[in-house]
C-alpha cells in the first residue's frame, strides 16, 4: 500500500537480526570466521540431512472485521433551513417516496405566499385594465376619433402591466416552492440510517436532518491496519459471516482505498447486491476472510537458515560433490515453517536442512537422508 515498506524489505529488516541470532548456535557463528587454514584442514565427513529447495505458491489467510453499510446513502435536509417543528422518522425506519420526514416552521413562508398571491391578483387586475384601454384606443383610432400616439401610449401601458403580472407570477412560484420546502419528503424508497436534528433546533440551508440509504444493495466495509498483503486483495473473493455464525456469502472485494496517514488504516469494501443484500442489516458487524495464493517462490525449511557476514545464507551441496558451500540469499518472506527465498537459490538446489552447526566452506559431508 502507499507509504508502506515493501513486504520483502519490511520482513527482512524486522525479522532477520533476531531470527539469525537465535537460530545459529555459537559454533555455527564461529564457523563463519574460520580461517582458510581451518577450512582446508582434513576432517571426517559430517553427517547431515539435505532438502531440495522447491518452488511453491504460498497461501495466506487474511481476516478482516467490519460492518454492513448501505451501498448508496445520502443526507436529506431543507433547502432554506429554519426552526424544526417536527421529525417524523427515526433511525431504522423505512420510508417510501413522498413520505414526510420533517417540517420547519412555515410562518414566514406562509406570509410570503399570501403576499405573492395578492401581488398576482393586483397585477392581473392592472393588466386587465390596460388591455381594455388598449382595445379602446385601437377602436377610436379606427373610427378616426383617436390618435396613433394614444394607441402607442395604451400599448406601452399594456406591455408594462403584463411584465409586472409575469414577474408577480414568478414570485408566486418561488414563494409556493419555499412553502412546500418547509416539508422534507423522501425522494425515493429508503431506510433512515442517521438522525441529526430534533424539534426546536434551528438548522441552516442544506444542513442534514437525516441520512437515508437506498433499500437496494449493501456493502461490507472493513477498516484494517495497513498490511503489504492488502495490495493483492482487490477483486479477490471474500467470505462474509456474522461475528457468531456461518459464512453467508462470498463476494469480490470491490474497493481498496489508500492508507490514511493519520490513522494508518486502509478501507476495503465488498459490494453485496441482489436479493441476498436484504439478509444483512445496516450496522451489523461482520467478519471477512480471504485466502490469497501468492506468486511462486523458492522456499526452504527454517532449520536451513544460517548467516554469512550478517546476511541470511544457507549451506548448499552442489550436485555431484560431497562438499558444501555457503550461499547468501535474499529473503522474500516467512511462513509458519518455511523461509521464502527471493534470490540466491534455484528450484532443485540441495540445501543442508539439519546438521549445519559444524559446517564451514568446503567441509565434506555425508547425506544421511533427504528431508522435505
Amino acid at each position: 500500500m502507499t507509504g508502506t515498506p515493501t513486504r520483502r524489505g519490511a520482513l527482512a529488516l524486522l525479522a532477520l537480526p533476531a531470527l539469525i541470532t537465535l537460530a545459529l548456535p555459537p559454533v555455527a557463528r564461529a564457523a563463519e570466521e574460520a580461517t582458510p587454514v581451518a577450512a582446508s584442514a582434513p576432517a571426517s565427513a559430517l553427517p547431515v540431512t539435505v532438502v531440495d529447495a522447491r518452488m511453491t505458491a504460498p497461501e495466506r489467510s487474511i481476516r478482516l472485521t467490519g460492518t454492513i453499510e448501505a451501498l448508496d446513502s445520502y443526507p436529506a435536509g431543507f433547502r432554506d433551513g429554519g426552526r424544526v417543528i417536527s421529525v417524523a422518522v427515526d433511525v431504522g425506519d423505512e420510508v417510501q417516496k413522498g413520505d414526510e420526514i420533517a417540517r420547519v416552521d412555515p410562518t414566514r413562508t406562509e406570509a410570503a405566499l399570501r403576499a405573492a398571491r395578492a401581488s398576482v391578483d393586483a397585477t392581473q387586475a392592472a393588466l386587465d385594465q390596460a388591455d381594455q384601454a388598449r382595445t379602446r384606443a385601437e377602436s377610436l383610432l379606427e373610427r378616426g376619433s383617436g390618435t396613433q400616439a394614444d394607441l402607442d401610449s395604451a400599448t406601452e401601458a399594456y406591455l408594462t402591466a403584463r411584465a409586472a403580472r409575469d414577474q408577480a407570477e414568478a414570485q408566486l412560484a418561488t414563494a409556493r416552492r419555499a412553502f412546500e420546502d418547509t416539508i422534507l419528503t423522501a425522494v425515493d424508497d429508503a431506510i433512515v440510517t442517521d438522525r441529526s436534528a430534533e424539534p426546536g433546533q434551528v438548522v441552516g440551508e442544506g444542513q442534514p436532518i437525516v441520512t437515508l440509504a437506498s433499500l437496494e444493495g449493501r456493502e461490507a466495509v472493513f477498516l484494517t491496519p495497513d498490511d503489504p498483503r492488502l495490495s493483492d486483495i482487490l477483486g479477490q473473493e471474500v467470505a462474509i459471516r456474522p461475528l457468531e455464525g456461518e459464512v453467508r456469502l462470498r463476494v469480490p472485494v470491490t474497493e481498496v482505498s489508500p492508507v490514511v496517514a493519520e490513522t494508518g488504516t486502509v478501507t476495503a469494501k465488498a459490494a453485496i447486491t441482489g436479493d441476498v443484500a436484504h439478509g444483512f442489516t445496516i450496522g451489523e458487524a461482520v467478519i471477512g476472510e480471504l485466502r490469497l495464493t501468492g506468486r511462486p517462490v523458492i522456499s526452504v525449511p527454517w532449520t536451513a537458515l544460517t548467516s554469512a557476514e550478517g546476511a541470511p545464507a544457507v549451506w548448499r551441496l552442489p550436485e555431484g560433490t560431497d562438499r558444501v558451500e555457503l550461499q547468501q540469499i535474499e529473503i522474500e518472506g516467512f511462513t509458519r515453517d518455511r523461509v521464502e527465498v527471493a534470490s540466491g537459490l534455484t528450484g532443485g538446489d540441495r540445501v543442508v536442512a539439519e546438521g549445519s552447526h559444524a559446517l564451514f566452506p568446503g567441509r565434506q559431508v555425508i547425506v544421511l537422508e533427504d528431508a522435505q
